[in-house]
């Protein structure tokens, strides 16, 4: 096992160091660039198209113009990303610009990997004064628990939403209502009722072919599995995080005893052939293309329009049936209480961190980019384009686009014409308001007149007819010890669904195991650091 690993980051070390040498479009010739311009490299995730481009697109160019610097594109892939980071932390070779999930997530080795770098000095902490970036400094107004027990902001969050309830649409599930209706399937009511239409789905021929060749349900992230469908089974445990006992205490969401029923449901989910057979080992985009290429009827994914505009365009490569006619959201049933409840999400997901290695000189130019990116301006750039090349604005103030057909959604299209907008419009964002999920002029111009009304729907029952999961946000975000008691139980809850054995058996047995490895103590040192965080906070 210790060969196994020590070949594994070795194989990640090479890994991170052709990544590093490969800012494609900087092996042009620059002998009639100005010598003092500096060049910034920005980490994200998958932006291949970007690194790898022969030359930057416009929306970079215009970007580096007008901030003096030259942008390299270091893409990471979103399976190893975090081993990546670990190394090239280790190594001092952060990109100068890099956004990874740390303080956001619900890992508490993320949380731990955060102070490491705090720690060792690999990240710079942001200036105190932030006047001369001031849509910087409101962020950081909204944010300010965000702050470090030295005193200093690392951390620059990527805002989510402005209401909560819109952060329902972070989990939703996609169904083939063409499917229900040729099979006479209402919408399910309980979670027998939900299994018995996803075995329908992989065993009825749904799309009446005469061919075994459909699977049920599949969620399009492993580590999110259940997001949707648990809301109907144990709302808390949706996302596999922490959360606060009758007696004010913290505990991860896993150990309480309505995770039990979970357990339960998703070994019928696999054992009535529902859940699709290989869930376990398929990635996230293989999962979507079942969706789109007719091979799954239902997919745990997302509702805002966005979201939803990117799916549709991978749905209409590959089908000739109208997205519209064919895919609908499904409402969620009710919990054991009676009780219809929706996802709550952290207010902000994932951040933008800024490498020990940058200079001043860079760092100002690294701040004055991000200020704009977060500016009505900057925000009008990468998501609609520059105004007489890729759209124009008709006489009764509506957005035209000239870059697709109406039908397409623009935001796809400015996408492919400029890749580097997937780096600049998530580096640095202020969040979707409620205006995102209306009907609109603008929202039909942005993500096409089908996705727009199927957000609007999904966001209007959640509001009218959900209750929003509560969460202990402050506990979730605060620092912990790294450790495996989470992603060793994750993996026990995967050999429960997929065992032979009673599956209640096999998970008091992995619950036993991690308590005999120390699970709670652990357990309780993070709710003893959490009390020590909070004094400490309090007398800053």
């Amino acid at each position: 096992m210790k060969i196994y690993r020590v070949l594994i980051s070795a194989a990640l070390l090479v890994l991170c160091s052709a990544m590093l040498c490969s800012c494609g479009f900087y092996t042009r010739d620059t002998q009639n660039d100005e010598e003092d311009i500096c060049t910034i490299s920005f980490g994200y995730w998958d932006i291949d198209s970007m690194q790898n481009a022969s030359s930057p697109d416009g929306i970079t160019q215009y970007l580096e113009k007008k901030f003096g610097f030259r942008a390299c594109a270091q893409s990471f892939n979103w399976s190893t990303y975090k081993q990546q980071y670990q190394i090239l932390a280790a190594t001092g070779d952060l990109p100068d610009v890099f956004t990874t999930v740390l303080l956001s997530s619900n890992d508490a080795d993320d949380t731990a990997l955060f102070n490491q770098m705090v720690d060792t000095r690999a990240i710079r902490p942001l200036p105190d004064d932030l006047s001369d970036y001031p849509n910087l400094e409101r962020l950081f107004s909204e944010y300010n628990y965000l702050q470090h027990a030295d005193g200093n902001f690392y951390a620059i969050p990527h805002p989510l939403f402005t209401e909560t309830i819109l952060s329902s649409s972070d989990a939703a599930l996609l169904v083939r209502r063409d499917w229900m209706n040729a099979l006479g399937i209402d919408d399910p009511q309980t979670m027998e009722e939900f299994i018995n239409m996803v075995s329908a789905f992989a065993s009825q021929d749904p799309d009446g072919n005469g061919i075994d060749d459909t699977a049920g349900y599949n969620v399009n992230s492993l580590a999110a599995l259940g997001k949707w469908v648990m809301l109907g089974i144990a709302p808390e445990c949706n996302v596999y995080s922490w959360i606060q006992a009758s007696d004010g205490t913290y505990c991860p969401a896993w150990m309480t005893e309505d995770f039990r029923n979970v357990v339960t449901a998703y070994r019928d989910l696999y054992a009535s052939g529902g859940l699709d057979p290989d869930f376990y080992a398929k990635n996230p985009s293989a999962v979507v293309d079942d969706f789109v290429s007719g091979r799954l009827g239902a997919l745990e994914y997302k509702s805002s329009a966005s979201a939803l505009a990117e799916l549709k365009d991978l749905w209409d490569s590959k089908n000739e049936l109208p997205f519209a006619d064919c895919v609908d959201v499904l409402p969620i049933f009710p919990a054991p209480d009676g009780i219809r409840y929706s996802n709550s999400s952290n207010t902000f997901w994932s951040e933008t961190y800024i490498s020990a290695s940058v200079s001043d000189e860079e760092m100002d130019i690294i701040l004055r980019l991000m200020d704009y990116l977060l500016s009505e301006e900057g925000i009008a750039l990468y998501s609609q384009g520059i105004e007489g090349i890729d759209y124009t604005v008709s006489e009764d103030g509506t957005p035209v686009s000239l870059i697709t057909d109406q039908n397409a959604p623009h935001v796809m299209a400015l996408l492919k014409k400029y890749p580097s907008v997937e780096l600049w419009s998530n580096i640095a964002n202020c969040g979707w308001d409620a205006s995102h999920f209306e009907d609109t002029p603008i929202t039909r111009f942005l993500y096409g007149e089908d996705c727009v009304k199927l957000a609007k729907k999904s966001l209007d029952f959640c509001r009218n007819h959900t209750v929003q999961v509560q969460r202990p946000y402050a506990f979730l975000t605060f620092p912990k010890e790294s450790s495996s008691y989470g992603t060793n139980a994750f993996q026990s809850f995967i050999q429960c669904i997929i065992g032979g054995n009673d599956p209640l058996s096999m998970w008091d047995a992995s619950l036993d195991s991690l308590r005999s490895q120390g699970l709670e103590s652990y357990v309780q040192r993070q709710n003893q650091l959490y009390m020590d965080f909070r004094t400490i906070r309090g007398h800053m």
